[in-house]
Parts: C-alpha cells; sequence; structure tokens
C-alpha cells in the first residue's frame, strides 16, 4: 500500500524512529515485553501504577529547603561555621503584636496588660517578652555616673573643686578680689545640674538610643503604632506549632477585651517567624503553580498535534508515572528539595514527555496498516534505541552538573538525569499496555479526524527555507553567529556573574500581606542589633577583646571600610571604670567636707544624698547587664559574652554581592595573638562561597556535557562525519544562547539612555541552562542527520519536512516545560526559564535550518547539473 510521507503528522514523526530492526538480549527482552503487555495489559498496567503511587508517596514526603547554604556543599566551611554559630545564637525567631489606635495612653496601658499575658503562654512557644526598654533605661539611669565621659566627670569635679576652695578663702578672709564673678553655689539645684548635666551628655550609644522610645515603650507617638516582641525557639518551617501560638496569642489578647484601652486599637501579628512562613509557603505555592502551568502547556501542544483525547491520556498518565518514579528516588537519593531543584517537576514532564511523543506516533502510523499486536511489536523495535539514546543524551547533560560541588547543581542534575531514564523506563512499561487495553474498550480508527490529514505548521516552513532559501539561511546564520561571538565575548570578558541580590529574590508583591505591612512598621520600632550584622562566635570570653581589637585593625587600615564596627557585651560596659570611679569617690569626699563645713545646708544634703552615691557605684560586668540589654549577646545555653557582632558599612547594601564579598574576606579568618583561630560565616561568607562554586563548576560542567555529547554524538554515528556536522550545529546553539543572555537585558536606541549592553548575569541558577543546551539541544540535529543518513544522503529537504514536525513538537514541549518557569515569583528561577528556553530556539533553529542550509549547498555543488 502506498502512503505519501506527511499524510499524517505521525509521518512526520517517521524519520525519528525508523531504524534497521535491531537483533540482540535487549531486542528479545522488549518482544517478551510486549508479548506480556498484549496478554495481560490491565496486569502490566495496575503493577505499574502501584509502584507510581508507591513512588508518589515517597515524594510527597520531599520537603522544601530554602536557605542559601542548603545550595552549598554540607561540608563547606563556610556551612558548617554558619550551623556552629547558628545552634550557639539564642532564639532568633520573633514573634510580634502590633497595636494599632489613636490614643498613645490608652497603647502603654495594652501593652502593659497583654505582656504579662503572653508571657503566660506555654514555655515551648513563648521564650521571652519583651515589651519596652523601661529595665535598660532604669539601668542606665542607676548607672548615669558611669556612663559618662571620663573627661565631663573630671570638670564636674574641677568645677565642685573650685567652689570649695573659694568657699574656703573667703571663709578664712584669703580672697585676692572680691570683684571675680564667683563659682556656681553649693546648693542642692547648682550641684544636681552640674552632675547630672556632665553625665546626661553621653552616656553611651545604646543609652543614646533607648531616648527614641516614648516611657520605655516600643511605641510610635506620630502613627500611634506599639509593639510587642516575643522570642519563641519556633522555627519558621514549623507550621503547626506557629499556627498554634497564633491563636493561642489572639484568644489572650481578646481576653483583655482591647477596645476598652482604646475605641480605635487594632490589633495584627507579625515577625520573621510569619513572613519566613509566608516566604515558605509562597515557593510551595508557586512551584505547585509552575508545575500545573508547565504540564498544562506540554499537554495542550500534544492534544494540538495528534488531536485525540486517547493519546492525551496516556501520554498524561505515563508522564506522570515517570516524574512519580523520578520524584520518589529523589527522596531516598536526596531527601528534599532546594531552590534550584523545586521547580523541576516542569521540566521533567516537559522533556519525559518526549519518548511517549515518539512511540504514539510510531504506534499511530503501525495502526493505519496492521492490527494492534503488530503495531505494539513495531512501536517497541522502532523506537527503543532512537529513544534510549535520546534519554542518554539527556541524561549526560543533566549528569554533567552532577560532577560538580555545588549541591543546587549536583542535585539538579541528579534529578533531571534520572528523570530522563524514568520517563523512558515509564513509556516502555505503561504506554503500551495502556494502549492494547484502550483498544480492547474502544478500538482505534486511525484513518479518523483532523490528524489523518497532516499538519503543516510543522515541518514544512522549515523545509521550505532551507530548499528555497538555503543560501539567505547560511548567510544570516553567519552573520548571527559572527555577532554572537563578538556577544559572547564581552559577555565573558565582563564577567557575567550576578552580583546584585535582589535579582535572583522573589519579585515584589503588588499587595504585600497584612504581616508583610505590620513587619514594617516593627522595623521601625523594635531594635535591629544583629538583624543585618554578622555573629560571630568564640570559644572563650578572653577572646573577645583581641578579636575586637584585630578587626577593629583590618576595617581602619582597609582603603573602604568593609564594616561600619565591631559590637561586642565589653561595648555595652562603660569605659574607663576605675579613673572614673576614683574621680567619683574624690567627688564625694569633696561633698561631704563641704557639707561638714557648713557651705552645704542640711536641707541641700539631704536632697544630694543620692546624687554622687558612691558606696553603691562599683565596677559593672558582664553579668551586671540587664537581660535586656544582653540578650543579643547571650547564648541559647544562657552564657554572655561569647558572641561578637558586625554591622555593614554605612552606604553599602547587603544585597551587592561584591559588597558581601569584600565584608567575608574581612572576617572569614581571624587569627589571634595567642595563636587560636576564630572563624566567621553568615550569609556574606555563604554568598561569597556560591559565586567562587559558580565560577569554579561553570567551566567544568560546560566542558563534561560537551564532552559526554561529542562521545555520545560519535558513538551513535560510529564515527561518520556526520559528527561533525551534529557537534558544530550544538556548538552554533551553545554560542547563540550565550548571545541572547548577553542582550537579554540591553537598553534600546529608543530607551532611555541609548543604547547600553546590560547582560543577563549568571546565578546560582539560570546558569544549568547552558550544559543542559549542549546535551539536550544534540538531540534535533541528530534525528535530523539520522534520517537524512536513512535516506541515503539524497534529500535534506525531505528530511526536514518529515522529521522536522516531529523534532519541533519535540523541542515544543521542553520549551513549555521552560516558559512556565516564567510564571514564577523568584527571579532566579524566571531567568533560568528564559535562558533555557532560549537555548532550545537557538538549538532548533540550528538544527533545522543551518545545518540543513550548509549540506543542501554542498550536495549542489557536488552534484554535476544536468
Amino acid at each position: 500500500m502506498h502512503r505519501r510521507h506527511g499524510d499524517a503528522p505521525e509521518d512526520e514523526l517517521h524519520g525519528l524512529v525508523t531504524m534497521n530492526t535491531p537483533r540482540g538480549p535487549a531486542a528479545s527482552l522488549l518482544a517478551r515485553l510486549a508479548e506480556l503487555q498484549l496478554a495481560r495489559p490491565w496486569h502490566v498496567v495496575g503493577v505499574t501504577l502501584l509502584a507510581a503511587l508507591c513512588s508518589l508517596a515517597l515524594a510527597t514526603r520531599l520537603t522544601l529547603r530554602t536557605g542559601l547554604g542548603d545550595l552549598l556543599p554540607s561540608g563547606k566551611r563556610s556551612v558548617v561555621v554558619a550551623e556552629e554559630v547558628k545552634r550557639r545564637l539564642p532564639s532568633t525567631s520573633t514573634f510580634v503584636v502590633i497595636a494599632e489606635g489613636s490614643d498613645d495612653e490608652g497603647l502603654k496601658r495594652f501593652v502593659d496588660a497583654a505582656s504579662p499575658a503572653l508571657a503566660a503562654l506555654p514555655k515551648e512557644l513563648v521564650g521571652s517578652v519583651d515589651s519596652g526598654v523601661q529595665a535598660t533605661q532604669a539601668f542606665f539611669e542607676e548607672h548615669k555616673l558611669l556612663y559618662a565621659p571620663l573627661e565631663f566627670v573630671d570638670e564636674a569635679h574641677r568645677e565642685i573643686e573650685e567652689r570649695y576652695e573659694y568657699e574656703v578663702a573667703k571663709r578664712s578672709g584669703a580672697l585676692l578680689d572680691d570683684d571675680d564673678e564667683p563659682p556656681t553655689a553649693l546648693d542642692e539645684a547648682s550641684l544636681r545640674a552640674r552632675i547630672e548635666e556632665r553625665a546626661g551628655k553621653d552616656k553611651g550609644k545604646l543609652d543614646a538610643a533607648t531616648a527614641s522610645y516614648p516611657g520605655g515603650y516600643y511605641l510610635d507617638t506620630t502613627k500611634h503604632v506599639a509593639a510587642i516582641r516575643v522570642l519563641t525557639p519556633l522555627s519558621s518551617g514549623d507550621a503547626a506549632a506557629s499556627a498554634r501560638l497564633q491563636a493561642l496569642a489572639k484568644e489572650a489578647i481578646d481576653k483583655l477585651e482591647p477596645k476598652r484601652f482604646d475605641p480605635n486599637l487594632r490589633v495584627g501579628f507579625t515577625g520573621d517567624l510569619l513572613t519566613s512562613a509566608e516566604v515558605h509557603q509562597q515557593i510551595v505555592r508557586d512551584s505547585t503553580h509552575v508545575g500545573l502551568w508547565g504540564v498544562g502547556l506540554v499537554l495542550a501542544v500534544v492534544l494540538l498535534y495528534f488531536l485525540r483525547v486517547r493519546t492525551l491520556l496516556a501520554m498524561g498518565l505515563t508522564v506522570a508515572t515517570g516524574a512519580s518514579f523520578t520524584f520518589g528516588l529523589a527522596y531516598l537519593t536526596i531527601g528534599y528539595l532546594d531552590q534550584s531543584t523545586g521547580f523541576s517537576f516542569s521540566i521533567v514532564v516537559g522533556n519525559g514527555i518526549n519518548f511517549g511523543i515518539l512511540y504514539m506516533a510510531r504506534y499511530l502510523e503501525a495502526r493505519r496498516t496492521q492490527a494492534v499486536p503488530e503495531s505494539i511489536h513495531e512501536a517497541h523495535q522502532g523506537t527503543w534505541e532512537g529513544t534510549l539514546t535520546a534519554a542518554a543524551a539527556a541524561t549526560a547533560a543533566y549528569g554533567s552538573l552532577a560532577i560538580t560541588d555545588f549541591r543546587g547543581f549536583k542535585h539538579f542534575g541528579v534529578i533531571g538525569g534520572t528523570g530522563m531514564l524514568m520517563c523512558w523506563l515509564a513509556t516502555f512499561l505503561l504506554m503500551p499496555a495502556l494502549l492494547v487495553a484502550s483498544e480492547r474498550i474502544l478500538p482505534i480508527d486511525p484513518n479518523r479526524g483532523l490528524a489523518a490529514r497532516g499538519n503543516a505548521l510543522y515541518g514544512r516552513p522549515f523545509a521550505w527555507l532551507v530548499e528555497r532559501a538555503s543560501g539567505a539561511v547560511l548567510l544570516v546564520g553567519l552573520g548571527v553567529t559572527l555577532a554572537s561571538a563578538a556577544l559572547a565575548w564581552r559577555y565573558v570578558a565582563n564577567d557575567p556573574m550576578e552580583y546584585n541580590m535582589r535579582n535572583v529574590d522573589n519579585a515584589p508583591m503588588d499587595r504585600p500581606s497584612e504581616a508583610r505591612r505590620l513587619m514594617g512598621l516593627a522595623n521601625g520600632l523594635l531594635p535591629s542589633l544583629g538583624l543585618d550584622g554578622i555573629a560571630l562566635a568564640v570559644d572563650r570570653l578572653e577572646q573577645v577583646k583581641p578579636l575586637a581589637a584585630e578587626l577593629e585593625r583590618r576595617r581602619d587600615g582597609a582603603a573602604t571600610p568593609p564594616f561600619a564596627r565591631v559590637v561586642t557585651v565589653y561595648s555595652l560596659l562603660p569605659a574607663d571604670q576605675e579613673q572614673k570611679l576614683e574621680k567619683l569617690r574624690s567627688t564625694r569626699a569633696l561633698l561631704e567636707r563641704a557639707h561638714a563645713k557648713g557651705f552645704i545646708g542640711e536641707e541641700d544634703w539631704k536632697k544630694l544624698d543620692d546624687l554622687v552615691p558612691t558606696r553603691t557605684l562599683r565596677t559593672l560586668g558582664v553579668d551586671d547587664l540587664p537581660d535586656a540589654v544582653a540578650r543579643p549577646f547571650t547564648e541559647a545555653d544562657g552564657t554572655r559574652g561569647k558572641l561578637v557582632y558586625l554591622e555593614p558599612a554605612k552606604g553599602r547594601s547587603v544585597w551587592d554581592a561584591r559588597y558581601l564579598i569584600e565584608w567575608a574576606a574581612s572576617f572569614r579568618r581571624t587569627e589571634l595573638p595567642d595563636g587560636s583561630v576564630v572563624e566567621g560565616s553568615g550569609r556574606s561568607v555563604i554568598f561569597a562561597d556560591m559565586i567562587q562554586a559558580i565560577v569554579e563548576d561553570a567551566p567544568r560542567a560546560i566542558l563534561a556535557s560537551l564532552l559526554l555529547t561529542v562521545l555520545l554524538v560519535v558513538v551513535a554515528f560510529r564515527g561518520r562525519t556526520g559528527a561533525f556536522w551534529i557537534v558544530g550545529s550544538v556548538v552554533l546553539g551553545f554560542l547563540w544562547t550565550v548571545a541572547v543572555l548577553a542582550i537579554a537585558r540591553s537598553r534600546w536606541p529608543w530607551s532611555e539612555g541609548g543604547l547600553a549592553l546590560e547582560a543577563s548575569k549568571l546565578n546560582f541558577l539560570n546558569f544549568i541552562a547552558l550544559p543542559i543546551t549542549l546535551g539536550v539541544g544534540s538531540d534535533y540535529a541528530v534525528n535530523v542527520l539520522k534520517r537524512y543518513e536513512e535516506d541515503g544522503q539524497t534529500d535534506m529537504v525531505r528530511a526536514v519536512r518529515e522529521t522536522g514536525g516531529a523534532v519541533v513538537l519535540c523541542s515544543l514541549t521542553t520549551m513549555l516545560g521552560y516558559i512556565a518557569l516564567t510564571l514564577s515569583v523568584n527571579q532566579a528561577i524566571r531567568s533560568f526559564g528564559v535562558a533555557a528556553a532560549a537555548g532550545e530556539i537557538a538549538c532548533l533553529a540550528t538544527a533545522l535550518l543551518v545545518m540543513p542550509s550548509a549540506l543542501v549547498r554542498l550536495r549542489r555543488r557536488s552534484t554535476p547539473r544536468p
């Protein structure tokens, strides 16, 4: 029976799957598998789906980790040190109660009533309650003389001494000139003003900061907002305990009847406990949203191509089975998903469904002339080698990432590589049995429907260009390649790494949640020590001062200070305490002599007795600081003083990775005079290591992907010259992809500021698109050239027309999986989707246009004209 190629879209796939029937163990195994699927299709379906359900049960146990440290190797020193410091830090999760009203006094009364109610909640939920700085203010007031600068204490003593000597000289008649203005009198009012004025000029930065809290409360009198901070041992990932804390806090506050303090009072909850949980939930929702869109787009284009609901259901169930196997294995091998792998479901489906497309097409093509058993055997034998080669190429591309040290790359490579193999396995286990079972219920009419009349929208436009305009295609391809080479060179030479961390964060929400709105209010009310700073931990208290001295030396010796200041527990203690106490004792003795001589009256002396209380003043130590003051320096086990904080430099952004790298270098490793070493870590060090890991791993992963691709191509073509054309096509596609990255954020002449190339930078996620492009993109050129060789290397236009449709469909499903990523709220995920889709388009263009046009021109030159 004669049948024109192109009568059906299935025929367009013919070149992908047609090959000599293989002989050997694999063929025999597939033949036996086909017999089993033909004899007991429902048994095979049941067993496969049962295995898929078991895998799905494992996959649902995967957790999502969003910390930057989860992307680095677990043994990386910066990660180890960061975890050690984190274990020693006090509870870092905060739960904040925000009260908004119109009466400041009512807000204060509410805070006074709500604080003990919150403190009474279960201790496993509430560590401590911080309602203001009253205790801090009382402490500094009691010790204000010790916190006053030494020169001010000296000045007050000198003035009192001058008046005392004046009184003594006056009484003895020894004054030399009565016309001179006498020193300030020794009465209670003048003495108190003299001493308290000196003491009040500067009692330390922390004491001065308490002046911004009216009455000691965390209160904004302009916005009429008050805050209560609850320190909790809960983590943001403990959703159940967090919800319980919110419910109990609301119940406790409702019992107080907040409206009785202020009729306009509104109470809400925020804190990093809630906002971090929101971010985590947002990422979970986002990954689900992106995954569903990816699957939906892929299945829609498959339905558009085949126009058969049966095929859509079979392929959808098959790829879902493959995905279940993939993520079940991910749980067993990795145990969790991170920011790199959390969105891999859409990618696995987009790539993995290609095997089902090829198998389905071959089966439907065979069914037009044969019965079900023969069609199943032909689909098995006609597609297994080609699809397995494609799966191996894709696995090699993903596997190139698995050799890196960066966990984000490694895990993505493991999931992507196993995903291709699992989807291939699911295709050959489940799809044939599904087709046999469905045929028994309702046989297929292969000649019915639009699909039977062909679809010219896939390979034929490419074939027309290759046949009619091969010269123009090559000329355009040459121009694009030269421009791409220049752009790629400039891109790499100008450092392609992304240093603006805002560009890899979640995009700002158009309408922030209530918790985020209230967090904005809380940030303006609550002390911020340690929020943007870096915490270092030492082993012994005596290491603190040498460490601070060395860090300050580095800061002062740098051309640009890498940090603003070093804050230790000793920063909270008064300076020059012994000198001040000696001077204050001398001042007290002087006042007592003045009183004894009658220079200070009895009434004034009674009021002055507490002014210089030298009997109660003593040298303050770390343990004398109130809990509210020492809290940032108190470890989880109650130890004080062995935590040191570095505050970021003024005018430098903690979102600038270049600054973070500079900052990290200043404290990553500090050797003390006694030979001990203090290691520091934190967000800046971890991100610096991430940048370094990408710089080191990127060339290695790209080279590995290229070498594996070349090896597979050489093996597939058994050393023939066709391998050269495949590799050339892939390298061109890769070069074009880099060029797309280079111009992704260009400002064009009509934009403000004119033309200025601002490259789309490489980050910890979109870099993955580069090695994947080399491996996955090679499949398209391989399939076109395979068909060309099968036709005796006589008709490249036919190969593009008949095989091009299948290539476009496979590329389209993969591309849609990537395009779905652009719907993510995370900008790094979006950039990966754009970069990977650009790689698909570039490799598709080189495989269906540039390489075929070159071969057509060569053949025309070598063929004599009649």
